[in-house]
């Protein structure tokens, strides 16, 4: 048996909703660490100061955010996450 590219990833989403987590926010490549940081920050405080509507909205809002950020302005710093599962 072969295992291709992007598998590992795909196995991982799956136990993870067999588990029972609803949602799951992954980045599709390696990204730097104070980013992701920065975002994930940013994605939290959205979600616990209930600004955004939904999980969806809430890291539109943190990648928004980063965007306008000098220093992480370049997509290759915040595109690359997605949400996984129920975005509401």
């Amino acid at each position: 048996m072969r295992i291709g590219n992007g598998e590992g990833v795909i196995g991982l989403m799956w136990a993870l909703f067999m588990a029972g987590v609803p949602t799951t926010v992954v980045s599709q490549w390696s990204v730097d660490d104070k980013a992701t940081e920065e975002l994930m920050v940013e994605f939290h405080r959205q979600l616990q100061d209930r600004k955004a509507q939904s999980k969806a909205e809430a890291l539109r809002q943190a990648a928004l955010k980063l965007l306008k950020q000098e220093k992480y302005r370049h997509p290759f710093n915040w595109a690359g996450f997605v949400l996984v599962g129920d975005g509401r």
